[in-house]
């Protein structure tokens, strides 16, 4: 691919690596990195709740400030780097509507369609761009054995009737 090329790198925590490395096989003009943080607090509100989630948040964004920087680094060139949050499937979409190229890390634990998480499917199946998944190191080959199998639940013994 050549020419006035531009590329949206979807930068996980997860498979950045890789993200980046298919990045660099593409003859790009513009290159954006995208991380997206999700912040929730599971429970009830408590009554201090506003400012953990502020403090959560403001980690959240040194992370993945962080996170961009390093992959501009392993990257070598120059990139746009953008930190947001929120829903990462609507912020991904939205970003891939200027690009060419999305490109997508899977995320190297499992074969197959587990490989793609909720919001990636999402976002893969309604991208309006070429979209590009990368495996990252170490994810099972196609020739590996499958995980082994759970075992099944025991099923419940019937009640003595009184």
């Amino acid at each position: 691919m050549a020419g006035d090329l531009k590329v949206l790198g979807w930068i996980t925590e997860g498979g950045w690596e890789a993200c980046v490395d298919a990045i660099k096989t593409l003859d790009a003009s513009e290159i954006t990195l995208l991380h997206v943080a999700t912040v929730e607090m599971p429970g009830p509100r408590g009554r201090r709740y506003d400012e953990v989630l502020t403090k959560m948040e403001g980690l959240a964004g040194e992370a993945a400030q962080a996170l961009l920087e390093d992959a501009r680094e392993r990257l070598g060139t120059e990139a746009h780097l953008v930190a947001e949050s929120g829903v990462a499937e609507m912020i991904v979409y939205s970003a891939a509507q200027d690009a060419d190229v999305l490109v997508v890390a899977r995320d190297g634990r499992h074969l197959g369609p587990h490989s793609i998480g909720h919001e990636q499917r999402w976002v893969i199946d309604h991208a309006r761009c070429t979209v590009m998944l990368a495996w990252p190191q170490g994810a099972p080959e196609p020739g590996d054995p499958p995980p082994p199998k759970p075992k099944p639940k025991a099923k419940p013994k019937p009640k003595p009737e009184p």
